[in-house]
């Protein structure tokens, strides 16, 4: 037994003897060619991290929407942010970063691609995120450098944009039925009857349309007089089961928003 762990010491020997550089110019080379292989993995690598950090960015910002009345647009990921980080990471490794990553935020559309790198899938009315990066990593020691030129496109699966349009519909075609039952009609009673009569049509419309993308709609109203007015105030919640979102760590399920409003009218 002894003896066969003197060979295997031997042998090991043996192979780092062969394998190292024979001379100074073979050492450099040697380190010269290990640090070409560092560089290159650290630039394969910024696509996924660029989207990693977009992702990141979006489920943050749509943690804070949640259950309010999402009337904003998305905001696109902060990319001289991500420089920045990135800059710091790689200083620490010796190498510089030169470039620039652009973010920009859209709508989706189903069956469109999204990198796996995101973790996401494409919706209609969900939001799409695009990476486009200049980015150059450079070792100024050695004066070699990486170059990832790239477009990325993913998306986050929550209907984000499909749920604004609808709150957004609504409140326009609520305020029309009310104003339309209220000028035909020729009291308070048979105006307030009309504009129920409207809005159970048009929730039942909508709801036909929003179940199959698995998005449900609650409206509720009261009315009140004011003097000579009528007034109704609304409240609306989308909810999107199907929405999924990183919180805290943990992955989240179903986002909602939630709107609401006044409308004052008067009798004919």
């Amino acid at each position: 037994m002894k003896e066969l762990v003197l060979i295997l010491i031997a042998l090991l020997v043996a192979s780092f003897i062969v394998s190292m550089p024979r001379s100074d110019e073979d050492w450099f080379l040697y380190m010269g060619e290990l640090r070409m292989y560092e560089m290159s993995a650290e630039a394969d690598t910024l696509k996924a991290r660029s989207l990693i950090f977009a992702r990141s960015w979006v489920d943050r910002w749509l943690t804070e929407v949640n259950a309010t009345a999402c009337e904003e647009l998305p905001p696109p990921p902060n990319g001289s942010l991500f420089v920045q980080l990135l800059k710091k990471d790689l200083i620490s490794k010796g190498f510089s970063l030169m470039g620039d990553l652009h973010y920009s935020i859209g709508e989706s559309r189903g069956g469109d691609a999204s990198d796996p790198a995101f973790g996401g899938y494409c919706r209609g009315g969900g939001i799409k995120v695009i990476a486009s990066s200049r980015l150059t990593i450079r070792d100024g020691l050695l004066g070699i450098k990486a170059m990832r030129y790239f477009d990325a496109g993913a998306c986050q699966p929550t209907a984000y944009f499909l749920i604004r349009e609808v709150l957004t519909g609504l409140r326009h075609r609520t305020v029309g039925i009310v104003r339309e039952a209220f000028s035909s009609e020729e009291n308070f009673t048979e105006a307030l009857q009309e504009v129920e009569r409207g809005l159970t049509l048009l929730v039942r419309h909508l709801r036909r349309n929003l179940t199959n993308e698995g998005i449900s709609l609650k409206l509720a109203y009261t009315t009140k007089f004011a003097g000579e007015e009528v007034v109704l105030n609304f409240r609306a919640m989308v909810f999107d089961e199907r929405a999924i979102f990183i919180r805290d760590g943990r992955l989240r399920r179903g986002f909602s928003c939630i709107r609401e409003w006044e409308i004052r009218a008067r009798g004919s």
